[in-house]
């Protein structure tokens, strides 16, 4: 460790350092207080049983106080793809500071030194605030002004249960809801079927082989990759749909979650579409089952929470509500520099990082 200021001393944080960091995590968020294990949670599941973690020297960096731990920022490591090169890019998360010491930039200089553990870094962070100190450290934010998220309506019938009654509601709900199936005849549907999946085998090892040329810069997605984030050491309750052709072949799929507001009304977060990127068919008949999915069990809304130039020229197309935001932002430290053409291609997903995770 180096200290870099005459009270605090900054260096790297290991497992053993993680009972600290989830003492002072939970002393300084209302919601870990409520739930101290969401916070043990995360470090179990993302760092402590994370394949890929060994890329870094450390699980992260931390500041002290007369020997004591009162600041840390973890990292966790995620498999990437830039341009067909594999490497590794360490996701920053969970930053938190011991109240008595705020105000003092300290997590400022804890993001300056994680970078030099991990010379390709991210994080996704919804403070405008926050969003100017990694500007600072050299980060750069990946798209343009904004987060290319997207918004539509899925179903009545939640609204209407609400209203009138389940019996009334599912009624009332399903004559409202005719517009909106007119509406996804604008999605190309023939000739596939949508299944649930609890297990990647080989054939989404196919998929991504034969898919990730497609992508500038694309998270890994693996057969490994997926059973360890979403089945094996899940730390939010995510579903895979897959998509089938006549002959059985998976060509697309999507990941999601439900979100629930009480009173029947729910939202549907799409988290993330795989796709080869030139079988448009694919990708539209992949929403158009779906979005028919999501209505069909009542939820009232979705939110299309992944992006990428592709994408959002299609939800345009379609129709959807942008919804602008100036927070979830997505940044990015890589030395040496990206290329232009990664960062303009970058293909952002809800499964990059943890920010969107919610607690199992």
């Amino acid at each position: 460790m180096s200290a870099v200021a005459e009270h605090f001393v900054y260096g790297p944080i290991q497992q053993a350092d993680i009972p600290d960091c989830i003492r002072i995590a939970v002393a300084n968020f209302d919601e870990f207080q409520q739930h101290p294990e969401y916070i043990q949670q995360w470090f179990e599941r993302r760092i402590v049983h994370n394949p890929w973690q060994d890329a870094l020297p450390c699980v992260g960096v931390g500041v002290w106080h007369n020997e004591r731990l009162v600041g840390f920022r973890a990292m966790f490591v995620q498999p990437w793809c830039l341009n067909g090169e594999s490497v590794a890019i360490a996701f920053g998360s969970n930053t938190s500071v011991d109240q008595q010491f705020r105000g003092q930039g300290l997590a400022t200089r804890l993001i300056e030194h994680s970078l030099e553990f991990a010379p390709f870094n991210g994080t996704v962070t919804a403070g405008v605030i926050t969003q100017k100190a990694f500007k600072k450290c050299g980060f750069v934010g990946i798209g343009g002004s904004d987060n290319d998220f997207f918004r539509l309506r899925i179903g009545f019938r939640g609204s209407w249960e609400k209203r009138a009654g389940k019996a009334w509601g599912y009624l009332f709900g399903s004559l409202f809801d005719l517009n909106l199936r007119l509406r996804n005849f604008k999605l190309r549907s023939g000739g596939f079927k949508l299944v649930e999946v609890l297990h990647c085998d080989a054939e989404f090892d196919e998929l991504w082989d034969s898919a990730k040329a497609g992508y500038a810069s694309c998270l890994e997605r693996s057969s490994r990759y997926l059973n360890w984030r979403l089945f094996d050491f899940p730390t939010c309750p995510l579903r895979l749909f897959a998509l089938r052709d006549a002959s059985g072949k998976l060509r697309a799929y999507a990941i999601w979650h439900q979100q629930s507001f009480g009173d029947a009304i729910s939202m549907a977060v799409l988290r993330d579409v795989f796709y080869p990127l030139d079988d448009e068919p694919a990708v539209q008949a992949m929403l158009y089952y779906l979005f028919a999915y999501w209505r069909e069990n009542g939820i009232s809304w979705g939110s299309l929470e992944v992006a990428s130039p592709q994408l959002t020229s299609l939800f345009r197309y379609l129709g959807y509500e942008a919804v602008p935001s100036r927070g979830n932002r997505y940044l990015i430290y890589r030395e040496p520099p990206l290329a232009d053409n990664v960062l303009q291609g970058w293909y952002r997903s809800g499964i990059d990082g943890d920010y969107f995770d919610h607690p199992l």
